[in-house]
């Protein structure tokens, strides 16, 4: 087993100089993928297929024993792909982000603006 190290006072480390002031934008990816076997227990049952039109809040899949637990695409596009494995499990499904995400709008008559 590993030696836990404990530190009582940190330790100043003196840097020379300032820091850059320069702010780089980080590019967004063109491909997200979400992974039902990232959770435990999840059965996931399709609710879209390869080629279809989604945008961001679409549901993807949800949990097969509880439709009410539905897992969303995080960006608007097109599905790219479905990845399979073994028995037709469901590994990843693949996005194809847009340029720009469109949002889809829910029904929010129900909650109270405080």
């Amino acid at each position: 087993m590993g030696q836990n190290i404990k530190i009582k006072r940190g330790m100043d480390i003196k840097l020379e100089g300032a820091p850059s002031l320069d702010v780089h934008q980080a590019n967004s990816p063109a491909t997200f993928a979400v992974k039902p076997t990232d959770f435990k227990g999840l059965v996931p049952k399709m609710h879209v297929k390869q080629g279809d039109e989604v945008q961001a809040g679409d549901c993807l899949f949800a949990d097969k024993k509880n439709d009410k637990i539905c897992f969303t695409a995080p960006v608007s596009g097109e599905i790219a792909e479905v990845v399979r494995g073994d028995r037709r499990a469901i590994l990843a499904v693949k996005i194809l982000a847009d340029s720009e995400i469109a949002y889809k709008s829910f029904n929010t008559s129900g909650f109270v603006d405080k």
